[in-house]
C-alpha cells in the first residue's frame, strides 16, 4: 500500500506543481487522501491510547482533523471554530462517516480566535460536563486553528492535565508549503506542567504525610492564588478538594473531631469527580473512627461521657496513641510523651467510670468518692502506695484521701481492684510503670528541665498499646482494624 501511495503522491505532486495547488485539490481528496487515511489509521490506532471524548480546534486544513477523528473514533466530539474556519466543519462531517451518519453526537461553538479567555472557559465548561462521568477519558487536538487558538488550547489542556494530540509530519515540501502526503503521524505532546506540577504535588504530599498540615495548606493556597482569574475552574476545584483533606486532617490532629468529620465528608463527596490519587477505602475507615470520636457531647463532663459512651473513651485513647506516633515521627518527642501520658490517664479514667455499682462504681477521678471503695481494696491500695512511694502507709480514713486523683493513683486503684489490665502483674511491674510515668513529670514542658528521648516514648507507648489492645478485645473488636481506622491517610 505504501508503494502505491508513493506512486499516487508523486503523480499528484507533479500535477500540483504544473497546474497549481488549488486546482489539484479535487484530485488530492479523491486519489491521495483515501490512501493517506488508511496508512495513518493503521500506523497510529494501536499506538495511541483510546479516548472517548475529543475537543478539537478547527483551522483551514480539515485533513489532520479527519485523520485524528478516524483514528481515535471518540464517542463525543466538541468543535471550536471561528467564522473563518466554519465552512471546513461541513467538509469534516461529510468525510467522517460516524459523524455524517449521526452515529455519535457532537457539539460546536464559534469563538473569537483573539480571545484566549473565551477558549479557556469553553474548554473548561465542556471538561466539567464530560467528567461528571468518572470514566471519561478526554483529549484536546490543537492541530488546527490560528496560533492564538492553538496556544490557548494547549494551555487549557495542560491546566486540566488532559492529553494534547497533534498531527505532525516527518517530511515537508518547501515549494508547495505542504506536508508530504503519507508522512503524517499522530503524537501526544508532552505537558510541561505535569513535570513541574508533579514536583510541587510531590512536595505537598510529602509535607502532608509528614504531618505538616499548615505548610501543605499554605502551598495549596499559593497554587490557588496563581490560578486566580485564569478560568481554570476545574483545577481550582481539584485543589479545593485537596485543601479540604488537609483541613480535615489538620483539625483531627488538633482533636476537633466534629469539624474534621465535616471536612473529610465534604472531600469524599467530591473525590469521585476528579482524578485524585486518594484511597477512598482508607478515607472511609478514617471516617468510621471520626464517627465514634464525634460521640463526645459538648456541655457534659468527661466522666459522664466515658460512663455513658465507653466506646468514645476507647476511640479517644487510640487516637491519643496515634497522635503520639505522629509527633514522634516528626521528632517532637516531648509532645509524644505528653500525649502518651494523657492516653494512660484516660485509660484509667475509662476503666474506673465502668466499675459497676455493686463494687461502688462508677468512679469519677475528678471527684473521687473513697467511701464507696471496699475496705479490702482500700487496704491493698494503701499497701502498694507505700511500696511504690517508699513512705509510710496512708491512713485508711476516706476523708483524708485526695478527691482529685492522677495517673498513678488511678492505676494503683485498678491494680488493687484486680482489673484485667493489671491482673497477674506484680508490685515490681507497678514500680516500673511509676518510673516510666515519672518521665513525663521531669519534662521541661511540665515540671522539670529534661527532654524526652526515644526510650521514654517507647516505654510509654508499650504500656498504652498493651492496655488498649485488652480493652479493644473486651469490646469484641480487632486491634489492627481499629488501629488502621485511626491511621491518617497517605497521599
Amino acid at each position: 500500500m505504501n508503494k502505491k501511495l508513493e506512486e499516487v503522491t508523486e503523480m499528484w505532486l507533479s500535477r500540483a506543481r504544473k497546474m497549481g495547488l488549488p486546482r489539484a485539490q479535487d484530485a488530492y481528496w479523491t486519489e491521495v487522501f483515501p490512501l493517506v487515511k488508511k496508512k495513518f489509521i493503521q500506523e497510529n490506532r494501536e499506538r495511541i491510547r483510546p479516548y472517548d471524548s475529543l475537543i478539537i480546534t478547527l483551522g483551514t486544513s480539515p485533513q489532520p482533523i479527519i485523520l485524528t477523528l478516524e483514528t481515535v473514533k471518540p464517542k463525543r466530539v466538541y468543535f471550536l471554530y471561528t467564522s473563518e474556519t466554519e465552512p471546513h466543519l461541513s467538509h469534516i462531517i461529510k468525510e467522517v462517516e460516524f459523524l455524517r451518519d449521526h452515529e455519535i453526537g457532537y457539539d460546536r461553538d464559534r469563538i473569537d480566535a483573539d480571545n484566549p479567555l473565551e477558549l479557556y472557559e469553553k474548554v473548561g465548561e465542556k471538561w466539567l460536563e464530560w467528567t461528571k462521568d468518572s470514566s471519561c477519558s478526554c483529549a484536546v487536538c490543537n492541530t488546527g486553528g490560528k496560533k492564538s487558538m492553538v496556544s490557548a488550547a494547549a494551555v487549557a489542556a495542560y491546566f486540566l492535565r488532559i492529553d494534547l494530540l497533534y498531527v505532525d509530519h516527518s517530511e515537508y515540501i518547501e515549494d508547495l508549503r505542504i506536508p508530504r502526503p503519507g508522512t503524517e503521524y499522530l503524537t501526544v505532546l508532552p505537558n510541561p506542567l505535569v513535570a513541574m506540577g508533579d514536583l510541587r504535588l510531590k512536595e505537598a504530599k510529602s509535607m502532608f504525610n509528614a504531618g505538616n498540615y499548615e505548610m501543605t495548606g499554605r502551598m495549596l493556597s499559593e497554587i490557588e492564588e496563581e490560578l486566580k482569574s485564569s478560568y481554570a475552574l476545574p483545577v481550582k476545584a481539584i485543589i479545593s478538594v485537596f485543601s479540604e483533606l488537609v483541613k480535615g486532617y489538620s483539625l483531627w490532629d488538633r482533636f476537633h473531631y466534629i469539624k474534621a468529620a465535616e471536612a473529610l465528608k465534604s472531600a469524599k463527596r467530591k473525590i469521585a469527580q476528579f482524578d485524585l490519587p486518594v484511597d477512598s477505602n482508607w478515607l472511609e475507615k478514617n471516617l468510621r473512627a471520626l464517627g465514634q470520636l464525634a460521640l463526645e457531647q459538648r456541655g457534659k463532663s468527661l466522666f459522664s461521657v466515658l460512663r455513658d459512651k465507653p466506646v468514645f473513651g476507647l476511640r479517644l485513647g487510640v487516637d491519643l496513641l496515634q497522635n503520639a506516633v505522629r509527633k514522634a515521627k516528626l521528632g517532637f518527642l516531648d509532645d509524644a510523651v505528653v500525649r502518651l501520658y494523657r492516653c494512660l490517664e484516660l485509660i484509667a479514667q475509662l476503666r474506673l467510670s465502668q466499675v459497676p455499682e455493686v463494687l461502688g462504681g462508677p468512679f469519677n477521678t475528678d471527684n473521687f468518692n473513697w467511701e464507696k471503695i471496699d475496705r479490702d481494696i482500700l487496704r491493698k491500695f494503701v499497701d502498694i502506695s507505700a511500696q511504690i512511694y517508699k513512705r509510710k502507709r496512708w491512713s485508711l480514713d476516706p476523708n483524708r484521701m485526695p478527691t482529685d486523683i492522677g495517673v498513678m493513683t488511678s492505676h494503683m486503684l485498678l491494680y488493687s481492684m484486680d482489673d484485667p489490665l493489671w491482673k497477674n502483674k506484680t508490685t515490681a511491674d507497678m514500680a516500673n510503670f511509676h518510673t516510666v510515668i515519672n518521665k513525663r513529670n521531669e519534662l521541661m514542658l511540665v515540671h522539670g528541665k529534661k527532654r524526652a528521648n526515644d526510650e521514654d516514648v517507647r516505654f510509654l507507648m508499650g504500656y498504652a498499646e498493651e492496655f488498649l489492645k485488652k480493652i479493644v478485645g473486651e469490646f469484641g473488636m480487632d486491634w489492627e482494624t481499629v488501629l488502621e481506622e485511626h491511621t491518617f491517610i497517605v497521599l
